[in-house]
């Protein structure tokens, strides 16, 4: 298993939060999400041979949310691409 963290934009509130944790659980390959508001955060637990981080991205966006930045490791530390 893979963690990921996404930073993400476009959470108005917990209640989208809950509906893009809802939507990154439902993907093939994903064994846990959990999004943080506070944060703007998700942090996603996946299976690596079944799901691809673009794949993640796409649910994150069909879901009507956006990636803010890179993905980050496990961490949360920056890849360097970001300046976060």
């Amino acid at each position: 298993m893979q963690v990921g963290m996404l930073k993400l934009a476009g959470l108005k509130d917990e209640g989208c939060a809950i509906k893009l944790t809802d939507a990154l659980k439902s993907v093939n390959g994903v064994n846990d999400a959990d999004v943080s508001f506070d944060k703007a955060k998700a942090s996603v637990t996946y299976d690596e041979e079944t799901v691809s981080l673009q794949r993640l991205k796409v649910a994150v966006e069909e879901a009507g949310y956006a990636i803010a930045a890179p993905v980050h490791g496990e961490d949360g530390a920056c890849c360097g691409g970001c300046g976060g």
